[in-house]
């Protein structure tokens, strides 16, 4: 989209894929370690001559671990940076694979880079009220999905309903706060139960399938879901987060079903476009209805795909995303780079 507005993209990814494969994993330090110094060097180097570019965009942060010093590099040299924060990366968290290693991250240097930036794009009302206390020029664009590739493909044929999650094996622990919903419903209704993200995930006492998430089957494989699960622990980063899953499920078709914390209840409209489940007897009672009613569940998945597709999609978003990038570097300064 940018590319037929005249904007020239050059990406340039901190993680290798060595780091990508281990990051997320416990141990592997010394790959770790090598890794992320390559990552550091490489940002050093890239950073020698910003001439050639009329704008820094940083998604995230500039580098995995350390201070602002990229973004502070960027900011006396007086290129324009775009900001885009899409999690609350300033909330301080121990990692389930690295431990206090997290801390290395220096969450406050959000706060640096928020100040430093000629614009900054956040995606949920609770991140854009923190952005604004640090810069005033801030967009608020939610997350969205490429509408050619999520595609709205109504069922042809009636089946059993198949509810299922999507996650990784680091928030596979977030399906706790809707095991004992699960049970209760298969002791009521029949259904299939599939998880997407790691193959050895289990929930006891339900037959369930289970695998990796694959980027390249991500679509294909969300598609086997009429229901999506978004259960979610009652914690400080979930009040922040943007729940992207939410969005994919809709886009598709797949009835989402989630805790109403973070974005989940800015971008569901209960009962029509999904259902917000706080109790365990909600999540039992929303699951059984959309389960066991097959127009309902019809309906809701047409109402949802719809909504998506008007609001968190490239195609939607893209007025919004070029005004951001404009905003810091305007016409005629992005000459094509």
């Amino acid at each position: 989209m940018l590319e037929r507005e005249g904007i020239h993209v050059d990406l340039s990814a901190f993680e290798s894929l060595a780091l990508r494969n281990v990051l997320g994993r416990a141990g592997h330090n010394w790959t770790k370690a090598r890794e992320m110094a390559r990552g550091l060097w490489r940002r050093s180097r890239l950073l020698e001559d910003l001439s050639p570019y009329d704008a820094v965009f940083v998604y995230r942060e500039a580098a995995l671990l350390g201070p602002a010093v990229f973004e502070r590099w960027v900011a006396s040299r007086g290129t324009p940076l775009i900001y885009a924060l899409d999690d609350p990366l300033f909330i301080p968290y121990v990692s389930p694979a690295n431990g206090y290693l997290s801390y290395l991250k220096c969450f406050g240097k959000v706060r640096t880079i928020c100040r430093l930036s000629r614009a900054v794009i956040v995606n949920s009302a609770s991140l854009a009220e923190f952005a604004a206390q640090f810069n005033q020029n801030v967009f608020r664009i939610p997350s969205v999905v490429d509408g050619a590739v999520y595609r709205f493909i109504p069922r042809s044929q009636p089946r059993r309903p198949c509810i299922g999650w999507s996650g990784s094996a680091t928030t596979a622990g977030n399906l706790g706060v809707v095991e004992a919903s699960l049970r209760e419903l298969a002791r009521r209704a029949r259904f299939d139960l599939h998880l997407i993200g790691s193959a050895a995930t289990r929930i006891p006492g339900l037959d369930h399938t289970a695998q990796d998430w694959d980027a390249d089957t991500e679509v294909a494989d969300l598609r086997r879901m009429d229901i999506g699960l978004v259960p979610l622990p009652d914690n400080p980063w979930n009040h922040y987060k943007f729940y992207l899953k939410v969005v994919q499920y809709m886009a598709l078709g797949i009835v989402p079903v989630a805790t109403p914390l973070g974005s989940n209840p800015e971008v569901i409209e209960h009962g029509v476009t999904g259902f917000l489940a706080r109790t365990s007897g909600e999540w039992t009672g929303f699951l059984g209805q959309l389960v066991q009613d097959n127009a309902l569940r019809v309906r809701m998945s047409r109402q949802a795909a719809e909504y998506a597709h008007q609001r968190f999609t490239v195609e939607a978003q893209a007025s919004s995303i070029l005004a951001a990038f404009r905003s810091a570097a305007p016409a005629p300064a992005f000459s094509g780079s």
